[in-house]
């Protein structure tokens, strides 16, 4: 899924982001679009929409009537200001640095790193200069892949490490992770850059920690609908 700020859903016509402001918010308007979207799934075997949607927004609440349900936690959409002053910054290990920028990194060197690592430092919507590698004890275990979608709006979502790394320390691996996280914040926060992170709502406690570390100063708990052709006819 394309994370909810983005507004897009792609080409994949079962999943639709639902804006929780605009014209377009009322119950009626709402049905439509998602009758639109049915419409164009007609063909399929199992039509299902998968629509995603801001928790306590007016298209929630019609989207929890029409389905009779309530949503399924997707994550955390945080905005943080360069002039946040309620952020508590986190301290990196010892063991541990970041580094800026991985131009400098050849991935031909580091064939033992986990495979989604490796993509991380590959993607092509990452921006290398903006973005940082995780070195612990002197080794390259990881990276924090950032996009940035403008001059002073950037975007990281985590801290992208080898599986192995504190694989049997667990509370240690999550504090580096955190860790890793603030400081690259403080970082960008630190140039004048707006930070629009995403932290999802999967259970992992990290995320909670992050929320009490960043202390966005927009927040959105974005959640999701499964709704079927039935919902809408009713």
């Amino acid at each position: 899924m394309a994370e909810p700020h983005s507004n897009t859903t792609g080409g994949d016509l079962r999943s639709l982001t639902l804006l929780a402001q605009g014209r377009a918010t009322d119950r009626n308007s709402v049905v439509a679009t998602l009758t639109a979207r049915m419409q164009l799934m007609a063909d399929l075997a199992t039509p299902e929409l998968f629509v995603y949607v801001a928790e306590g927004s007016e298209p929630e609440k019609t989207l929890a009537q029409l389905t009779g349900t309530t949503g399924s936690g997707l994550g955390w959409e945080g905005t943080i200001f360069p002039t946040n002053t309620r952020r508590r910054h986190v301290a990196l290990p010892r063991s541990a640095r970041l580094t800026r920028g991985l131009a400098e990194v050849s991935l031909e060197d580091l064939p033992d790193l986990d495979p989604r690592v490796l993509a991380a430092f590959q993607d092509p919507q990452i921006e290398p200069a903006d973005s940082f590698v995780l070195h612990v004890d002197d080794q390259v275990r990881g990276c924090i892949p950032v996009v940035r979608f403008s001059p002073t709006t950037v975007t990281f979502r985590a801290v992208t490490h080898d599986k192995a790394l504190f694989a049997d320390d667990l509370r240690r691996r999550s504090f580096l992770r955190l860790a890793a996280w603030s400081t690259a914040s403080d970082i960008h926060l630190g140039e004048g850059s707006t930070i629009i992170t995403w932290m999802p709502d999967d259970g992992d406690p990290i995320n909670e920690y992050k929320l009490n570390v960043a202390a966005p100063d927009w927040l959105t708990h974005w959640v999701t609908y499964r709704v079927l052709p039935h919902h809408l006819s009713a």
